[in-house]
């Protein structure tokens, strides 16, 4: 009898160990991510790695944002706290801390906001990368098409948040309510390297109509 009740106290004891670990899990994954919906950016949030097969071009859906893309097997594609999507080229080395990619942002657009054409998305975007980056130098800023959308394209270098001089380009349009942004960031000497991968992967954008 002594040892019935020994071996009902014992896995008690277990049973209330196990829900008070769950609990400090629960509440370590609360701050986690109270933290960095605080402190977090487009670039500092938190990435989500999914493992990805080798074989042709992949096809990405994103049925919330509302779009489709096509990238190579081994880069790597991360999602984010604000619903942006990076897919990064592989490191070339064990120093290469910046490999090149390519991340896409979307935003809604508030019907009663006076920033609704694309000349003033144009406006707002050169605004905020000049406050973001005071060193920037625009190399190309031109008029373009996208997907048969009025769109805008820039090239440009700056020094990025991790302190490194990066060059860029920019490419955003709206369509409907939506607007979307496209970054393609590498460092200078490798742009030209990665860009006709970047050209295949922006030429496989597509969007879903509602």
């Amino acid at each position: 009898m002594t040892y019935l009740f020994t071996e009902i106290d014992q896995n008690r004891i277990s049973i209330v160990l196990s829900i008070l670990t769950v609990f400090a899990i629960f509440h370590v994954m609360i701050d986690f991510v109270e933290y960095n919906l605080a402190f977090g950016s487009f670039h500092e949030n938190p990435m989500i790695p999914i493992p990805i097969s080798e074989s042709e071009f992949l096809t990405y859906d994103d049925i919330i944002s509302g779009f489709s893309l096509k990238y190579p097997p081994d880069w790597e594609r991360a999602q984010h706290i604000d619903k942006s999507v990076t897919f990064l080229a592989p490191k070339e080395n064990s120093s290469d801390i910046n490999p090149a990619g390519l991340g896409i942002m979307f935003k809604e657009i508030v019907s009663n906001t006076t920033n609704t054409t694309l000349a003033s998305i144009t406006q707002t975007q050169l605004s905020t990368l000049k406050n973001l980056y005071p060193d920037i130098k625009v190399l190309e800023s031109i008029e373009t098409t996208f997907l048969g959308h009025p769109a805008h394209k820039i090239i440009f270098t700056a020094t990025d948040n991790t302190q490194n001089m990066r060059k860029a380009m920019q490419i955003w349009f709206k369509e409907e309510t939506k607007k979307y942004l496209m970054t393609y960031k590498s460092d200078n000497e490798r742009f030209s390297k990665y860009l006709p991968t970047i050209d295949k992967m922006l030429n496989s954008f597509y969007t879903y109509k509602n």
